[in-house]
């Protein structure tokens, strides 16, 4: 009970016996003295009884207080607590009927009334979703077309608050390391500074501004950025106009250019090496040639000299080539415009054209899985065009097929048809068949397009569906394809969000800024043990992000690692993870940098926090990062707001809030249902005036749990 009740109390008591010893005295004084010594004799056996009467009296108005606040103050109060709950967070929340008659019929009204208000609630949602049925459909559509797009989009605020990205940008620029939470971390309310160069970014904006003063029109400024990782991203930065006509944000699409570049590199190298290392040699042949040309009467020997540096030269030259070839592969051919191309779309283009060019229906099938692959359509659907005219004239091929099948680095698409088999010297002869001529001239074999796409073909007398076919083997789409883009996708919705573009948005800087509009970050580990002191490691790490009151499920950080040391038997039969699962993982000084990262510009949140930083606490002397940013604890809140609740545990403060767990004891699943307990608390934290970081720290420090060392 409260200190205020023990007064209470203490306060009774004193009044009641002050009540007796003034009643007894008057009685007293009353008396002659012959009464009282009468009255003295009389009483004197029965001291004891009357001293326990009188203790009794005494106390009795404190027993039947402490009686009576046991049985309705005590209950109020939780219920005090759980309709607030209903009112401000959880809706769906009912209090428990128990107790007394009274306290059981306040209940049920209480739950009556949230049930009609429960129901006024989804009534008012429904419409709302009904009118906003439209926005929702172009909300999606927008959120579908950034995310398709094959270029990298950021969208920034005046102070480069990240408020939109696609998958793309997300790609390249947190590298391959994101699986393991390593690399550039980008995502909403971070800064676009982190990642990319600030002056670079800020040079652009000059431009553009520049230019408004001008009175030119808003441009597009396009620029080249080196990352230190030494990728090259081309940039084009334009400018988003609010409706005065200044600009409060600016768009950023990216390119990965680094591969063209360094090409393009390789290309200029080798043609400097042709033409230093080659003038010689043709001056010299020329030279010789020249000579042999304008004296024909020269004798013999000198004819022969110079036939010799003809020779020599020649050789000389084949060999630099030759070199040349070695050193720079594949730089001597030509390359076509190859190209990101759907399976399925390539199987409708040649079904279409062979159709078109000789008039043959051919049976296509592909994966109900997206298969990709980088390729010249044109070229390789005229190929397929060449080679299924020719079964039908050479092997009265009928029912020709074409089945896409998708291997680990290529793609194979196997033509098959009803009639003779083909044969190697055949397909060998065919191959050197023109297949594409331009207007200019120049015309392609089979082999020069197969080449191209450093593919492969062949010929089978029989295909498992038991008829002659032909394999036409191609690469699949690079390491940085769309195809690679588009599989790791997941919720388009928290792509985006255009509430920040409000200057200071989604940093976590100063502590009196409203608690709604921080970024947070919400952590959770699992251990050894339960004594970091002691020297428990932490075996799995976890996060999740909050921004602008909307959890990012996308944005989190999920990393098992190897503690160096046994997991005692308790803690395993909790979270399930044994020494096996974590031989291969990474230790935790490799994995704190990253999470650090992961950290930046947030508050961390955690539920009994200070269990999970003690472990970080205690790794600063080998990795030198502090965590020194702003913490809140939802067990310690959830102990300011709610203290007459009984069960404090993670799961009993879901279930009144209405937060569904799943996931539990593992560190992402816990951190999950953190992040939901405190996005419901912050409303009712604002009932109880409450309103920012220091507000929380300064009611939470109140506490005596706020005291508990680990």
């Amino acid at each position: 009970m409260k200190p205020a009740f023990w007064l209470v109390c203490v306060a009774l008591t004193a009044a009641a016996a002050g009540v007796v010893a003034g009643a007894a005295w008057l009685c007293w004084t009353a008396l002659d003295p012959d009464q009282q010594a009468a009255v003295a004799a009389a009483l004197a056996p029965h001291t004891g009884v009357l001293m326990m009467a009188t203790a009794l009296l005494v106390v009795l108005p404190a027993l039947v207080v402490m009686v009576m606040a046991g049985f309705y103050v005590a209950p109020m109060r939780g219920m005090a607590e759980e309709v607030r709950v209903i009112a401000v967070s959880n809706a769906k929340h009912r209090l428990r009927v128990e107790g007394q008659a009274e306290v059981r019929k306040v209940a049920a009204n209480v739950n009556l009334l949230a049930e009609r208000y429960q129901t006024l609630q989804e009534d008012v949602a429904l419409r709302i979703r009904d009118a906003n049925a439209a926005i929702e459909i172009e909300r999606n559509t927008f959120a579908t077309l950034v995310s398709k797009l094959t270029q990298g989009i950021l969208v920034c605020n005046r102070d480069g608050r990240i408020l939109l990205y696609n998958q793309r940008a997300q790609r390249l620029l947190e590298g391959a390391e994101r699986e393991t939470g390593g690399g550039d971390w980008i995502g909403l309310g971070r800064s676009v500074y982190s990642v990319l160069d600030k002056n670079v970014i800020n040079h652009a904006l000059a431009t553009i501004e520049h230019l408004d003063q001008q009175g030119k029109s808003r441009q597009m400024v396009p620029f080249v950025i080196s990352r230190i990782s030494g990728q090259l991203l081309n940039v084009h930065l334009v400018p988003i106009p609010d409706p005065s006509g200044a600009s409060y944000g600016y768009i950023l699409s990216i390119e990965d250019v680094t591969r063209r570049i360094n090409k393009e590199t390789r290309r200029a190298s080798l043609l400097l090496a042709l033409t230093e290392g080659h003038r010689s040699g043709i001056a010299s042949i020329r030279g010789a040639i020249e000579a042999i040309i304008a004296f024909p009467d020269m004798d013999e020997e000198e004819r022969t000299q110079f036939q010799s540096v003809i020779h020599e030269e020649s050789v000389r030259l084949s060999q630099q080539l030759a070199e040349l070839e070695e050193r720079y592969p594949g730089d001597l051919d030509a390359q076509g415009p190859l190209q990101d191309v759907l399976g399925s779309d390539l199987l409708a283009a040649i079904e279409r054209h062979v159709e078109d060019a000789i008039g043959v229906v051919v049976d296509v099938s592909a994966p109900l899985e997206p298969v990709w692959l980088r390729a010249d359509s044109y070229a390789i659907a005229r190929c397929l065009i060449f080679l299924i005219d020719q079964l039908r004239r050479i092997c009265r091929a009928s029912e020709p097929s074409i089945s896409l099948h998708h291997g680990r680095a290529l793609v194979t698409l196997m033509l098959e048809w009803t009639g003779a088999a083909l044969d190697t010297e055949a397909l060998r002869s065919w191959g050197l068949r023109q297949v594409i001529a331009s207007a200019k001239g120049g015309s392609q074999n089979l082999f020069d397009v197969i080449e191209r796409h450093s593919g492969a073909i062949w010929a089978h007398p029989i295909s498992p569906a038991g008829r002659p076919c032909l394999r036409l083997v191609l690469p699949v789409g690079g390491e940085d394809s769309v195809s690679a883009v588009w599989g790791e996708e997941e919720d388009d919705s928290h792509d985006f969000d255009f509430h920040l573009f409000e200057p200071g948005g989604g940093t976590a800087a100063a502590p009196d800024t409203p608690l709604g509009t921080l970024s947070f970050t919400v952590i959770d580990t699992e251990t050894t043990g339960l004594d970091p002191s002691g020297g428990d490691e932490i075996i799995a790490i976890a996060a999740v992000r909050i921004v602008n009151g909307r959890i990012l499920r996308r944005e989190v950080f999920d990393v098992l690692v190897n503690p160096g040391r046994p997991i005692g038997a308790a803690a395993q039969a909790i979270h399930g993870i044994s020494g096996e699962m974590l031989r291969s993982m990474p230790p935790i000084e490799d994995v704190l940098p990253r999470f650090h990262r992961f950290l930046e510009d947030t508050v961390i949140v955690g539920h009994n926090v200070a269990f999970d930083l003690r472990f970080l606490e205690l790794k600063e002397g080998k990795t030198g990062l502090k965590f020194a940013h702003p913490v809140l604890d939802t067990l310690l809140l959830e102990l300011v707001l709610h203290p007459n609740q009984e069960d404090k545990t993670l799961e009993a403060i879901a279930g009144r809030l209405g937060v569904t767990v799943s996931g539990r004891h593992t560190a992402l699943g816990d951190a999950m249902a953190t992040a939901e307990v405190f996005l419901a608390l912050i409303p009712l934290l604002a009932e109880h005036g409450i309103h920012s970081v220091r507000d929380a720290q300064t009611a939470c420090d109140r506490l005596a749990m706020a005291q508990v060392k680990y």
